[in-house]
């Protein structure tokens, strides 16, 4: 892309984040030190951004270009939503491979820009034997035990556990009520199975997923410039192993089959005469939405220190639950503390009693996240986005720390499992 001055980079910008910080972060992006800048702070007042060659964003998005050929295109979000049309289209099914089965990839069609997929597995759970069948905190979500999104063959922008992409749904949507999800033991309302022993039987299931491919469906802030011969698209489901779903004994078994379908919905993409010709329209595609989980493994009590992954962008929403062993989780409610900190002696957020983080996550959300499952969530644009994001690549040791008390039992494979859910610039 040829290099431009950004002359008005607020009305480029997605709506929620219309604020000097961008501009801070694109200048420090290009290696330009602000404090030693006095130019510079003063191009930020008059929100003026820096010459650029297109958006630069984490190390992930070197590998495709989400705009169309340079000069072909018009980036224009008030004619494109005015002239193109929502497509939710299915796109077949695939055999569930069974628990302990190999992953599974589906390809994505070239076409429109992607906003967002659904994936729905139907299918049955037979429990039978003498002995005793108990479900485990991952019990239905991580079913999908990893989603992953690649593009031309590398996997940066969303990569997490089925569980962490409905830890995403209820906190976008707070906890709405879920009569559509079919498990054994739930409560037909939210949706989600509470743990212990499942009786001898045959359960329907029915789980969906939504793939965060988009942050708000408003703007379409993180859509995909699909329709492109450049750029390959495609998902990866990987099952869950049965130990990690539920606890046997006796000679129990649990055997779980069905399909896995998925729904892709996408937007067409117009054309329209702009001063330079006809042209193909399209939304604000300069940010891409990141949703990327990692483990941490630890064997100690006292503080275990989780190292964020450092990107570029703008960090959303930090969720994380610790797992001891498979089968059981550390409830934050048995922590001493969680804290966020960084740069060695800053900590800004202090929850101590941990239970002051999860009242504001209730209050937030109308109630926990997968409370079964433990989850805490760092919410940084709950209040006010333009106050509270963090750019985790302006600073140095970025980590939150869980204080797990003297005399805790910890067990073989215990992980802190976190996400971080971010926006960051494409190319």
């Amino acid at each position: 892309m040829r290099a431009e001055l950004l002359d008005n980079p607020v009305k480029r910008m997605p709506q929620s984040f219309r604020f000097t910080g961008e501009l801070r972060e694109a200048f420090r992006a290009r290696g330009i030190d602000l404090a030693d800048s006095e130019a510079v702070a003063g191009l930020i007042d008059r929100g003026l951004g820096p010459i650029s060659g297109g958006a630069t964003g984490m190390d992930g998005a070197a590998f495709m270009h989400n705009l169309p050929p340079e000069g072909t295109f018009e980036m224009n979000s008030d004619l494109f939503f005015a002239q193109t049309e929502r497509n939710d289209v299915p796109q077949g099914q695939v055999a569930f491979p069974g628990l302990g089965g190999a992953p599974f990839d589906v390809r994505l069609s070239n076409v429109g820009v992607l906003a967002s997929i659904k994936i729905i597995f139907e299918g049955s759970l037979v429990v039978a034997g003498g002995g005793t069948c108990t479900a485990t905190y991952q019990w239905p979500w991580n079913t999908m035990k990893r989603f992953s999104l690649s593009a031309n063959g590398q996997t940066s922008l969303l990569s997490a556990e089925g569980m962490d992409l409905r830890a995403r749904n209820q906190r976008i949507y707070r906890n709405p009520r879920d009569p559509m999800t079919t498990a054994t033991q739930t409560d037909g309302v939210f949706g989600d199975p509470q743990a212990g022993v499942i009786a001898n039987g045959t359960y329907p299931i029915q789980l969906i997923y939504e793939v965060p491919i988009i942050h708000d469906w408003y703007t379409l802030t993180g859509a995909l410039f699909a329709q492109s011969d450049q750029i390959y698209l495609g998902w990866r489901f990987t099952p869950a192993a049965t130990a990690e779903l539920f606890t046997l004994t006796g000679g129990s078994t649990a055997t779980l089959t069905g399909t896995v379908k998925s729904t892709t919905t996408f937007f067409d993409v117009p054309y329209a005469d702009v001063q330079g010709g006809r042209k193909v329209l399209i939304p604000d595609l300069q940010w891409l939405h990141g949703f990327v989980g990692s483990d941490l493994p630890f064997a100690n009590t006292g503080d275990v220190k989780a190292p964020f992954i450092r990107t570029s962008g703008e960090l959303l929403a930090y969720y994380s639950y610790l797992d001891n062993g498979g089968a059981a989780v550390i409830d934050p409610t048995a922590l001493s503390e969680i804290r966020f900190e960084y740069g060695g002696n800053r900590k800004p957020r202090v929850h101590n009693p941990p239970t002051t983080l999860l009242d504001k996550n209730v209050k937030d959300y109308n109630g926990r996240i997968l409370p079964k499952a433990g989850y805490s969530v760092f919410d940084f644009e709950s209040d006010n986005p333009s106050r509270d994001l963090v750019f985790p690549k302006g600073v140095t040791e970025l980590q939150t720390v869980f204080g797990i008390p003297a005399g805790t039992t910890i067990n073989a494979n215990a992980h802190v499992h976190f996400v971080e859910e971010a926006l960051f610039a494409g190319r």
